[in-house]
């Protein structure tokens, strides 16, 4: 039986999640790494992270810049659009998110996160998805376990401004991109449907 790195903690902050959202889907990943990735994660474990949030932001047909003069009269503003990014290094669009740091809820982490590395201000308002990554390596009997949490979010403000040390892009989409993330699959096929 594996030695338990994390467990409590991040049983405590998926429970409170699920006390305070309706209707989260929650989904259990066990995953098996490398030697040496499963080392620099316990070290992260080790000094506090406990998570990630993230957020599927939603911008309103009234919420975008209004047309400019040059757009021809058959131009018009189009419906509502979700802010996805595109990592360096992937041709995988996600949503915007990141680490929880010390004091953060899973929510705060998530807004502060999109602010960074897009430059939008959005505020949560729900909670779709919580990930429970348990990690395990071949060289080790310990699992670390971490939480990834998937919030409904509303644009505030700002335009799109990516961080260029970790994004090659960020865009509002209107229409499913070719390849999304697994974890935003099923949210991915409903919510371009609609």
């Amino acid at each position: 039986m594996p030695t338990e790195l994390n467990e409590t903690r991040v049983r405590t902050c998926k429970d409170r999640l699920l006390e305070h959202y309706d209707g989260v889907s929650v989904r259990v990943k066990d995953e098996v790494v490398s030697d040496e990735l499963f080392a620099y994660l316990r070290t992260v474990v080790r000094d506090g992270y406990v998570g990630s949030g993230y957020v599927w932001v939603v911008r309103t047909p009234d919420q975008a810049a209004e047309l400019s003069d040059s757009m021809g009269p058959n131009d018009q503003p189009d419906g509502a659009r979700v802010l996805m990014i595109l990592h360096r290094g992937s041709a995988t669009w996600q949503v915007p998110g990141g680490g929880v740091e010390s004091s953060e809820t899973f929510e705060d982490a998530a807004v502060r996160e999109v602010q960074e590395e897009t430059g939008i201000e959005c505020a949560v308002q729900d909670c779709f998805r919580l990930e429970h990554l348990r990690t395990e390596s071949n060289g080790s009997d310990e699992r670390l376990h971490t939480l990834w949490a998937y919030f409904d979010g509303r644009y505030r403000n700002g335009r799109i401004s990516v961080q260029p040390s970790e994004l090659n892009g960020a865009a509002w989409m209107n229409t499913k991109p070719r390849s999304v993330g697994d974890s935003l699959q099923s949210r991915a096929e409903v919510w371009f449907d609609e």
